[in-house]
């Protein structure tokens, strides 16, 4: 899937979609970095910059499951978080393998 915003600049789209992959390119860190967080906090933080980034490079579904996770980590749901946590592993898969050369 190529996502470029409507309306940018070719040279820019170009960029974009470097910076793009990149972030692709770095979700099995960030998954890493969530499964090995030393505290409650260390999530939360994790989760909510993976949300942010997912969002600003337009895959909104997996900021929308990082999201999810997060508010279910806050709310002490164990059992809703764990749902969350392996529906926003799958995803994160998913758009490696879709973003694949």
């Amino acid at each position: 899937m190529v996502f470029s915003p409507e309306g940018m600049d070719p040279a820019l789209a170009a960029q974009f979609a470097r910076i793009r992959q990149n972030f692709v390119g770095g979700l099995g860190r960030r998954a890493c970095e969530i499964d090995n967080a030393a505290n409650p906090a260390a999530l939360q933080d994790a989760l909510h910059r993976l949300t942010g980034a997912a969002g600003a490079y337009g895959f909104d579904n997996l900021s929308q499951l990082a999201r999810a996770a997060m508010q279910a980590a806050q709310d002490g749901d164990a059992a809703r978080q764990q749902a969350a946590m392996a529906s926003l592993k799958h995803a994160m898969v998913a758009v490696q393998a879709e973003s694949a050369p």
